[in-house]
């Protein structure tokens, strides 16, 4: 990414120091309406790349130091969440991440631009890994930011010779590799260079540039045979340009797959050229092609007073969408069908840093604070003694072009991701977990509110919501039955375990409805608990072959909002707490009446006699029953003293589900 402009924006940002004050948490600053976008598929996709489907990517490079900096990100429905997390139920399946290789001065003292060096970008690998996400390794052999105008060589390489930076290439390349990989990262892609436009490491020769990229593609090679290698340009309207770059890789024998581009629609022309270009180079040369760096503005507002690198203002940008959240969802859309539209080459897109956000409602001057402390800026002031155009520290220019709001809260184009096809299913464990048969209440983690037959109406065809309890009722409890094969029967309690939890008309569908039905011995009514490792369970239906799970309709938090069947996606609303309806038992009510009294006493003192005593003579909580329970259910009586264990079990619900 190109920052020769950042420096004018800077220097307008100190001269006019006005704070911007963003609308408050409880209203968002952009309502996130896109507009109905088409869905773009990769028809003739290579589906030995990335198991299968296209790659749906964002680079996040900047996310750890902003996250210190104490930028805070949430889900859609206004609960923080981790960023990963959230773009992977957005359909994000590859992360990107640019490694510098000593972003700091000789004191320590960070160049900023998120200080990317091996040891963050292992951080960030291992996070997309925990949410199943590749890891696309952007090594671009510099200190700090390379792009087509300047390469500049890591401080300690700056003498070397060809011969003795190439062996550094590969050294560095292979260490790289093995730091991220040790670190928890699934690597899947490395990018020899950044934005190499016939220069690379401060090297101008194209083909002493591809001596140099051959040393650090046979670490790659030597690493991992299965990683992807990259090789990156940027400004593919320079048509003519591109072509010669991937000449002169195919006249030197590069060993490589993926030839990849940035492609900011503002700068680089049209789609049409964007795929023309790319296709060629596929079609001539059997490489994969697709676009490494896209961005567009959704806003003209500045979130962090540090400016903006393209607004609507701006002289040498030519927009061909409107700026706003619906032109950001339909560029972002158009990028992928470009890419697409290549045939068979085509393998995915990366969207550039859609979460480098300021922390919202400060000052410049707190802004940049925290710019220096945390290198959450695109530089800091120590960055100057090895890159001439940094003068002072700066901030995000690039916060208007991000896929969330100012305040960290997903906007719609993010959803983009979700309509990028194919896509394939994540495959869950053959066997769920073994859960002891019995009588449940089940508990929604996102709602807290229990699995309820709405109104506890006992017939066929009775509809499922959630619904508040405070105790257990026939209407709210389920008994589990273990069917074949690792499945369960869930009965209702209502009429004795006539009804079966059921999905409407057998269908496998998303948001079919949850009801109960008679007993029909099918899949429909089959169900399988697969344990989240945190106390919960999806409830997974054989109906849908284990990719649909039992869900709360729209992740709603009211009484009587419908439970329905929907793909797995790992939202809390998919989510299930089992607990045990055990025997209630008022301790000391001997008659069962649901009070502690005289007549409890004159039983309590025949059972004592005969030694036969009920569940609730345990006055004491000893696990046996005798005399000394007597004596003291007569001491509560007589209000000398409590009970030490007042009731057992679970207690009968007194909230009707009034639907």
């Amino acid at each position: 990414m190109q920052f020769k402009k950042l420096i004018a924006l800077s220097m307008s940002a100190l001269l006019s120091l006005t704070s911007v004050h963003l609308s408050s948490f409880d209203k968002p600053l952009y309502e996130a309406n896109a507009a109905d976008i088409s869905a773009v598929y990769f028809n003739s996709f290579d589906t030995s790349v990335n198991g299968g489907e296209p790659i749906r990517g964002v680079d996040v490079s900047s996310i750890i130091a902003i996250e210190k900096a104490g930028v805070k990100f949430y889900d859609d429905n206004g609960q923080e969440q981790d960023i990963f997390k959230t773009l992977a139920d957005h359909g994000v399946n590859y992360i990107r991440v640019r490694v510098w290789n000593e972003p700091c001065d000789a004191n320590g003292n960070t160049y900023g631009g998120g200080n990317n060096d091996v040891y963050t970008a292992g951080l960030i690998g291992k996070r997309a890994s925990q949410y199943g996400m590749k890891l696309l390794v952007d090594i671009q052999y510099s200190d700090f930011w390379a792009d087509p105008l300047k390469q500049t060589r890591p401080k300690y390489w700056q003498s070397h010779d060809h011969d003795t930076l190439k062996g550094e290439i590969y050294k560095w390349t292979t260490w790289v590799l093995q730091s991220i990989s040790d670190s928890g990262g699934d690597i899947g892609m490395v990018q020899v260079g950044n934005e190499t436009n016939c220069f690379f490491c401060g090297e101008k020769d194209m083909y002493k540039i591809c001596d140099l990229f051959s040393s650090g593609n046979k670490a790659v090679r030597d690493f991992d045979r299965d990683i992807l290698i990259a090789h990156h340009f940027a400004n593919p309207s320079n048509y003519d340009n591109y072509l010669w770059y991937a000449k002169v890789m195919n006249e030197c024998g590069l060993d490589y797959d993926i030839f990849a581009t940035s492609y900011y629609p503002y700068w680089h022309g049209t789609t049409e050229n964007l795929t023309s270009v790319l296709k060629k180079i596929g079609d001539t040369y059997g490489k994969y092609v697709m676009v490494a760096e896209t961005a567009y503005p959704y806003t003209n507002s500045d979130g962090d007073n540090f400016g903006n690198n393209v607004t609507a203002g701006s002289s040498d940008c030519v927009f061909r969408y409107d700026i706003s959240v619906d032109g950001q969802a339909q560029c972002l859309r158009d990028v992928f069908q470009a890419v697409a539209d290549t045939g068979k080459w085509g393998i995915g897109a990366f969207y550039w840093e859609p979460a480098w956000l300021g922390v919202p409602d400060i000052s410049w001057a707190e802004q940049k604070k925290l710019w220096d402390e945390y290198g959450s800026g695109w530089t800091t002031a120590y960055a100057s003694g090895y890159d001439e155009q940094v003068s002072a520290s700066g901030g995000s220019s690039f916060d208007n072009q991000a896929l969330f709001d100012f305040h960290g809260r997903p906007l719609a184009s993010l959803d983009v991701f979700l309509d990028i096809y194919p896509r394939t299913e994540k495959i869950l464990p053959k066997t769920g977990s073994d859960i002891p048969e019995g009588e449940y209440r089940i508990r929604n983690v996102g709602s807290g509110l229990y699995l309820t037959v709405s109104g506890g109406e006992g017939k066929a065809g009775g509809n499922v919501v959630q619904y508040t309890a405070d105790g257990a009722a026939d209407y709210n409890t389920w008994k589990l039955s273990k069917d074949a094969d690792g499945y369960y029967k869930i009965f209702s309690g209502i009429k004795g375990g006539e009804f079966l939890l059921d999905l409407d008309s057998g269908n496998s569908n998303d948001r079919t409805n949850i009801g109960i039905y008679t007993n029909t011995s099918s899949d429909a009514q089959s169900f399988k608990f697969i344990d989240r490792g945190n106390g919960s369970y999806l409830i997974v239906t054989k109906n849908s072959t284990d990719r649909s799970a039992l869900e709360i309709a729209n992740a709603a938090g009211n009484d009587g909002a419908n439970a329905q069947q929907f793909t797995i996606n790992g939202n809390d609303c998919q989510a299930w707490i089992l607990e045990p309806v055990e025997e209630f038992v008022l301790t000391g009510d001997l008659n069962d009446d649901g009070a502690v009294d005289i007549f409890d006493l004159l039983l309590m003192r025949q059972q004592t006699v005969s030694g036969t005593y009920s569940s609730s003579a345990d006055i004491n909580d000893d696990g046996s029953c005798g005399v000394a329970d007597l004596v003291s259910l007569q001491k509560y009586i007589l209000r000398e003293e409590g009970i030490k264990k007042p009731q057992k079990g679970t207690p009968r619900n007194t909230i009707f589900p009034r639907i």
